[in-house]
């Protein structure tokens, strides 16, 4: 026996002009022309090609060696392989796409042909006791997408064009199908009960007939909801057995419908019924002329019980299916979104002061604004701690002369000037010249002042809410403001009118999920805090964002921010001595603030789809505050080394709120009593 291998390592095969016998067939990345060349020769076939035959590589491996006709096989299988075909006119062969076979001329098999698994074949099959119609939708999902598979209704035949594996396969599938039974379709309309629910009581007692009879063929029956009717396949001797008890169960109801209770899960049953009210108006309306309502009253009833959740529904059957679709619907478990925030806040204020107050006994004074403190009311304070001087005793001189004795009263004890240098901040340095009595002649006050502020502010308020409703948090305090003021009758009974503002962070959200896990969020943030004071009332602050955003679960994204520099010169002086050089220091005060401040608000959701997800950041938020109570237990409690902070239990799935606060006191209540009957004993 000649044995020859066939190996696709090069472009070229070395094949002799005359062979017979068996090869052994290995291919490796082989040009699909080289291949159907080698295939001619050994073969001896005269084979054309399409000018679409080309751009292919073959891969065979095989440890066996083929005879001619297994060769021819392969030779089959692989143009299969790469969407190619053959049509065969005796001796010669064509190769073209796999679509244009069929067009062609192919061998009808009549059940008994002998050819390849792979080659291109026609079959025509009789079926005999199913419809073709019926039965088509049933093959169709079993053929392979390049089969062809056409019906004839008149005659009651398929058509089937593929390979002959292929033929072959869908041909078994028929024939186990195609058997005479006596079982029939059989449509039951019904007139007052539910089909579904019909077909609910008839599956429970086929299940127990199941049980029972194993052996035996089970009826078949499906709720036709449309149009309210059951489709019955069944033997006939079955078929009346089930047709008697339907006829039983779709007796009519004394009422004017079917009434049933429906309990919710999850959705709110006052804001259900209000949406079932509208869905039944549109059914209501696309009914008939003559089965629409008469006299003004609807064919309906819906009530909302809120102790149980629930729904009390009386309607016609049909119109109570279509109810309980919709409930089945909407009553669904939401997800739920926590949604975190982070507000930072970056500031940065520099302040530099420097200047020069006069002060003279003839009246004479500068006097600037920007310095803080004021000679005038610092001279006004030295003259208030020395006092007044007033007359005193007339007396008479070694020469006759009379005069009166000045007496200098007691002052304030320094209040005032203490008043006056109160407001003073940084360095004031001050000197000048008093007269023989004590008064002040002339004075000079210098104010250096330097200051640098910087602040670091994070907030991170977080909310958990469902999905599509909103929900706020506020932290922060109230804070009084005055809002007006005013007197009674001759300047009595004063009495001023305040009004509280929320001062702190808000965070006010509506979150809906969208498909792709991403979430819509509708969000209001405010950060406001108090800046200071004046003569009319408190300085706030506020920062207030209001904006809608996309965000990907789990992401981030920078709701806004503001990035601020301020700088503010202020220089008073005297007119023309103050642009002296260097002597106009002496009449002039400069002062220089410099703000930056950077805000920036960022935003976090994520979806909880489950309870697994809900547990798992609950323990995490809840270990977290867990762990700063240990972190203040480690440092103990000052002066009291006895006691212990307050710490929550370890987080477990069977986990206790801790006990409220009048059950806290009960039981330290009966622990004393049993400590005091103990010291008594």
């Amino acid at each position: 026996m000649i044995k020859r291998c066939l190996v696709g390592l090069v472009a070229c095969a070395m094949i002799p002009m005359s062979w017979a016998g068996q090869a052994t067939v290995n291919l490796k990345d082989t040009d699909i022309k080289v291949f159907i060349e080698t295939v001619s020769r050994l073969t001896g076939k005269t084979i054309i090609l399409s000018d679409r035959v080309k751009g292919k590589k073959v891969n065979v491996i095989s440890q066996q060696p083929l005879n001619e006709e297994e060769i021819w096989g392969l030779f089959l299988s692989v143009l299969k392989l790469n969407d190619f075909g053959v049509i065969e006119q005796g001796n010669i062969v064509k190769v073209v796409q796999d679509q244009e076979v069929k067009q062609d001329a192919t061998r009808v098999d009549s059940g008994s042909l002998d050819a390849p698994a792979d080659e291109q074949v026609t079959r025509v099959v009789k079926v005999n006791n199913v419809d073709v119609t019926q039965l088509v939708p049933v093959l169709r999902q079993l053929i392979p997408q390049k089969m062809h598979m056409g019906q004839i209704r008149a005659t009651n035949v398929l058509l089937l064009h593929d390979s002959k594996a292929n033929v072959d396969r869908i041909v078994k599938v028929i024939q186990q199908i195609d058997y005479e039974s006596n079982e029939e379709i059989e449509v039951v309309e019904l007139e007052h009960a539910a089909a579904s629910e019909v077909v609910r009581i008839l599956e429970t007692l086929q299940k127990q007939n199941a049980q029972k009879d194993v052996a035996a063929s089970q009826p078949r029956f499906v709720a036709d909801e449309r149009t309210n009717s059951i489709l019955l396949s069944a033997e006939k001797r079955d078929r009346l057995q089930l047709r008697a008890l339907i006829a039983r169960l779709d007796s009519e109801n004394n009422s004017d419908g079917n009434t049933k209770v429906v309990y919710l899960n999850y959705a709110k049953a006052t804001e259900v019924a209000q949406l079932l009210e509208g869905v039944g108006e549109s059914i209501e309306s696309e009914e008939p002329q003559a089965k629409q309502r008469t006299g003004g009253k609807p064919p309906y009833s819906i009530k909302a019980h809120e102790d149980t959740n629930s729904l009390v529904i009386t309607a016609a059957p049909d119109m109570l299916k279509s109810f309980e679709a919709v409930i089945r619907q909407l009553d669904i478990r939401r997800a739920q979104v926590h949604v975190e925030a982070i507000i930072a806040e970056v500031s940065d204020v520099g302040l530099k002061q420097l200047g020069v107050q006069l002060l003279s006994a003839a009246g004479a004074f500068t006097n600037f604004g920007n310095t803080g403190t004021s000679n005038v009311s610092v001279a006004a304070g030295i003259a208030a701690l020395r006092g007044q001087e007033t007359g005193g005793e007339f007396v008479r001189d070694e020469d006759g002369n009379v005069y009166q004795n000045p007496v200098r009263r007691q002052g304030d004890n320094g209040q005032a000037l203490a008043q006056a240098l109160a407001g003073s901040q940084g360095v004031v340095f001050g000197f000048g010249e008093t007269n023989s009595s004590g008064d002040v002649e002339w004075g000079a006050i210098i104010q250096a002042l330097g200051r640098d502020t910087e602040s670091n502010v994070l907030s991170t308020p977080s909310i958990t809410t469902l999905d599509n409703e909103e929900a706020s948090i506020s932290v922060g305090q109230e804070v009084p403001i005055i809002t007006g003021s005013a007197l009674g009758n001759n300047n009595s009974n004063p009495f001023t009118t305040v009004d509280r503002k929320d001062v702190g962070i808000k965070l006010k959200i509506t979150p809906l999920i969208n498909e792709g896990n991403s979430v819509r969020l509708q969000i209001e943030q405010e950060v406001s805090s108090i800046a200071g004071t004046t003569g009319a009332d408190i300085i706030t602050n506020k920062r207030q964002i209001t904006t809608t955003v996309q965000v990907n679960d789990g992401g981030m994204v920078v709701l806004g921010g503001l990035i601020d520099e301020d700088i503010q010169e202020s220089t008073e002086k005297v007119p023309v001595l103050g642009d002296i050089p260097l002597l106009g220091n002496l009449f002039s005060s400069n002062r220089t603030t410099k703000t930056k401040r950077n805000l920036m608000v960022f935003i976090r959701p994520k979806i909880l789809r489950d309870q697994a997800s809900i547990h798992e950041l609950s323990s995490r938020k809840y270990n977290y505050i867990r762990g700063k109570q240990l972190e203040m237990r480690a440092q103990g409690v000052t002066l009291m080394d006895d006691d212990d902070t307050p710490l929550l239990p370890e987080w477990d799935d069977s986990l206790t709120l801790p006990p409220t606060f009048e059950k806290t006191i009960e039981q330290q209540k009966s622990i004393d009593n049993k400590q005091e009957k103990s010291d008594d004993n």
